[in-house]
């Protein structure tokens, strides 16, 4: 029986999905609605550029939802801070909540080990696990405290790994799921420049295993990307996916012609 493998974690990441009560919202009078607006979209831009974190705006397409707000954190008390602010907008009574998630960004350590092993050694370190921890915490802390990619669209999933009668992706030794796991990065690596995939750890925090964030200027890459990983034997035998959410972002100022319809201000 192989064991947990470590990981690193980052930003607590929340996904809040709203509706719009259209009937209610389209009842409103002009002046009313701009003064809704107007109050949503102060705390909105303010959530963007907090002391400590990230957040961005998406409207999005289907019937699943017709707003996204993302937000990264250092904690979950400061999540909920905003996940109350928001609610406590006039804006809020006019949505719906179709969808949340809640995860921390993650990094596995397959491939980080070995890295950061041979550069403990490069320096005559000893890499027993206090060093070597502190050592993949160096060098994956961009990965871990990034910036909410500025590209014009999201695509979001929760996804977990497979436990059925044939295949169980947590009964595999440690050394096949890396090797498994070096082969599917290999794939995301051809994408480089094309996509930005943030990668999530929910497993104990909601109800699938991963959250899986990908930003993009050409929404066509998800599609490619995705298809392409399908057939990878790590998505192939072992993935299960969950719902799917694309939308385009917005600046908070823009919240008024997303409302409206217009094409979204980024």
């Amino acid at each position: 029986m192989s064991g947990a493998p470590v990981t690193l974690e980052g930003w607590y990441v929340l996904h809040e999905m709203y509706g719009v009560d259209w009937p209610r919202w389209n009842a409103l009078g002009d002046a009313e609605r701009e003064t809704v607006v107007a109050e949503a979209s102060r705390l909105l831009a303010a959530q963007a550029e907090p002391p400590d974190g990230q957040s961005a705006t998406f409207t999005v397409l289907g019937h699943k939802a017709d707003l996204c707000l993302l937000h990264w954190r250092r904690d979950l008390e400061s999540l909920r801070a905003e996940e109350v602010a928001f609610a406590r907008t006039r804006l809020r009574a006019f949505l719906v909540p179709t969808y949340s998630y809640l995860s921390v960004i993650e990094l596995g350590t397959y491939e980080l080990t070995g890295h950061a092993t041979a550069r403990l050694k490069s320096r005559g370190v000893e890499p027993d696990a206090g060093a070597l921890e502190n050592e993949m915490k160096q060098i994956a802390a961009p990965r871990l405290f990034p910036k909410i990619p500025p590209r014009r669209y999201l695509c979001f999933y929760p996804m977990s790994k497979r436990r059925g009668e044939q295949v169980n992706w947590f009964d595999l030794p440690a050394e096949d799921r890396a090797a498994l796991m070096r082969g599917h990065g290999e794939i995301g690596r051809k994408y480089a420049g094309q996509v930005i995939q943030v990668i999530a750890g929910s497993v104990g925090l909601d109800d699938w295993e991963w959250g899986v964030t990908l930003f993009a200027d050409d929404p066509l890459v998800f599609k490619k990307l995705i298809y392409e990983m399908r057939f990878d034997p790590a998505s192939s035998r072992y993935a299960l996916f969950g719902p799917f959410y694309v939308g385009v972002r917005f600046v908070p100022a823009a919240l008024g012609d997303v409302l409206r319809g217009a094409a979204p201000r980024s």
